[in-house]
């Protein structure tokens, strides 16, 4: 289990204070927030890019920003919304960076290591670019090649910061059902998304993050609701039921209703 206790985080004016949530063993669990609400800064101190104020993050009960690289890098895979590499690594490359902390310092990646790349690209559908450079990709496809660099050390967490985007409606529903085989096979995920309506249908939770605070925390079709959405988000919405899921509409004057 990964537990975050109270995560207080800060810059400027603007502050992260007293988030706490659990993700249990294949479970998929997603902040949903408007811009600017601390989603990715949340997310960032969790994996440990950014320094909490205390200790907060803990996996089977150990300090997760305390423990040695290789052994971090061994349980949670973080994956951002953007990359721009220094050279033009081919793809397979870019992917074999992805187990640099398991290797020694005078050590280079071997077959084996390039042989995992390659399934986790072959996972993605991305085998077919493994020799093109990383640089010539579109954005979709480069967000789909930093999730194979992640997945490629075979994490028990994945942190992911709006996987989806860059990627059109058929890439988007690709990477979220590879989220949820993921989960199946016990890989926990906790990613920040812009979009309810994935959220709604993708997530086993989901934490409604506003002004740097977790609002709301729970199953779908606990917080995927007119009245929470419209206190987060701060404007008129419509829920309706479809097979068994939340679909999230605009309401009032946006969609032309007085």
């Amino acid at each position: 289990m990964l537990e975050v206790r109270g995560l207080a985080f800060s810059y400027g004016d603007f502050s992260i204070e007293g988030v706490t949530l659990e993700v249990k063993e294949g479970e998929v669990v997603t902040l949903l927030g408007p811009n600017g609400s601390g989603k990715t800064t949340i997310l960032k101190a969790i994996y440990g890019l950014l320094k909490p104020k205390e200790r907060c993050v803990f996996i089977d009960g150990r300090d997760f920003h305390e423990l040695p690289i290789r052994e971090r890098a061994k349980l949670a895979g973080y994956v951002p919304q953007s990359h721009t590499p220094p050279f033009p690594y081919t793809v397979l490359d870019v992917v074999v960076t992805g187990l640099a902390s398991q290797l020694g310092p005078f050590e280079s990646p071997g077959k084996e290591h390039y042989e995992k790349a390659l399934e986790k690209l072959g996972l993605l559908g991305l085998e077919r670019f493994k020799d093109k450079p990383y640089t010539q990709l579109s954005g979709g496809q480069m967000q789909l090649v930093l999730i194979a660099r992640a997945l490629v050390q075979e994490p028990r967490f994945l942190l992911l910061d709006e996987p989806t985007a860059h990627l059109d409606f058929k890439n988007q529903v690709k990477v979220l059902g590879m989220v949820r085989r993921l989960a199946r096979e016990g890989i926990s995920t906790i990613m920040t998304l812009h979009d309810p309506n994935l959220t709604s249908v993708y997530s086993d939770r989901v934490a409604l993050v506003k002004g740097g605070r977790i609002a709301a925390i729970g199953e779908p079709k606990e917080v995927i609701r007119e009245d929470v959405l419209e206190e987060v988000y701060g404007m008129p919405v419509s829920v309706l039921e479809f097979n068994g899921f939340r679909l999230v509409i605009p309401g009032g004057e946006l969609n032309g209703a007085d």
